[in-house]
């Protein structure tokens, strides 16, 4: 099939990795092109590097799968939103564009409206049903109520707001109080900002029932960050808290939680062999490519295996 895929994201860890290797895997099997850009966390890279696959692939049927970087930063018009303009500029050449894992699903109508004849899409995690998973968890785990430190990813994604919202609704009228703490996605950002929480003045002596993070590398750093601040601080309890960590890979969330690093996680269904199989029947059979698709959550291990935590 003659067509070749741009991936733009972030390629230095391993959940990008997974993204990555499975749209070369799916789009190697339907005998397309694959080039990866790594965005280095950056957004304005990213849109150089969009700009840049157009340019080097003159005369190519050409789409771009798009892990946004900080798309939720701007929360004005949809019009003015930055997001729809780089997209825009990329369409107007005629180049597809698929967000991928997350992203402001109100530009998807007016980028579909606009260039009717192109793939347009939104290919992304269920975050708000993983905020109201991981909440289903804490409410297993603490059904007597606690306070619970949630170590969010990036707050200008949208896939942390997404899980955020899930969560707190999910948790509305419960006896579990959250606080919350940013570290970027990042273990070693996860790891200082629990331990900094832990040994400030105003909480060293605070009970804390449960950590729960956004994605499992930040629950394993955050883990490490309990065991600190329970020998330094002496607060042997902390080493018994539960983690819950989120993303369940098999290599990476299940096998933490199979090992006891992690007490839980949400396992998600990773958006680029879906992607891949829309596009591979919209370009050969001229199928319709949905506006939206949001792939499955699900507890690791169920809800019903987890027991209520010592408090």
């Amino acid at each position: 099939m003659d067509g070749k895929i741009g991936v733009f994201g972030r390629a230095n860890d391993d959940y990008h990795t997974c993204i990555h290797r499975e749209i070369q895997e799916a789009a190697q099997a339907a005998g397309l092109a694959v080039e990866v850009f790594d965005s280095e966390g950056s957004a304005s890279k990213q849109a150089h590097d969009l700009v840049r696959f157009d340019h080097n692939n003159p005369g190519t049927r050409l789409c771009a799968l798009v892990v946004p970087e900080a798309d939720a930063m701007y929360d004005g018009e949809i019009k003015s939103d930055p997001n729809l303009q780089v997209a825009r500029r990329l369409l107007q050449k005629g180049v597809g564009w698929i967000a991928l894992n997350h992203g402001r699903e109100a530009l998807i109508p007016h980028l579909r409206n606009e260039f009717p004849k192109l793939p347009v899409g939104l290919i992304a995690i269920d975050n708000v049903e993983f905020g109201r998973t991981q909440a289903w968890q804490l409410r297993r785990l603490l059904p007597n109520g606690g306070t619970a430190l949630c170590v969010r990813g990036n707050p200008f994604d949208s896939a942390c707001r997404d899980r955020s919202a899930g969560m707190q609704a999910e948790l509305e009228g419960s006896r579990i109080v959250v606080e919350e703490v940013d570290a970027r996605w990042d273990a070693a950002t996860a790891e200082k900002a629990v331990y900094t929480w832990l040994s400030s003045p105003m909480r060293r002596q605070v009970p804390l029932h449960a950590v729960v993070c956004q994605n499992d590398v930040m629950g394993v750093a955050s883990r490490k960050a309990l065991a600190r601040a329970a020998g330094e601080l002496g607060r042997p309890e902390l080493t018994r808290l539960p983690v819950l960590g989120g993303d369940g890979l098999p290599q990476l969330g299940r096998r933490w939680v199979d090992e006891g690093d992690l007490t839980a996680t949400v396992c998600v269904t990773l958006p680029g062999k879906p992607a891949v199989a829309q596009l591979v029947r919209y370009w050969r059979d001229g199928s319709s490519f949905a506006a939206v698709t949001r792939l499955p959550v699900q507890s690791y291990p169920s809800l019903n295996a987890l027991s209520p935590a010592a408090q």
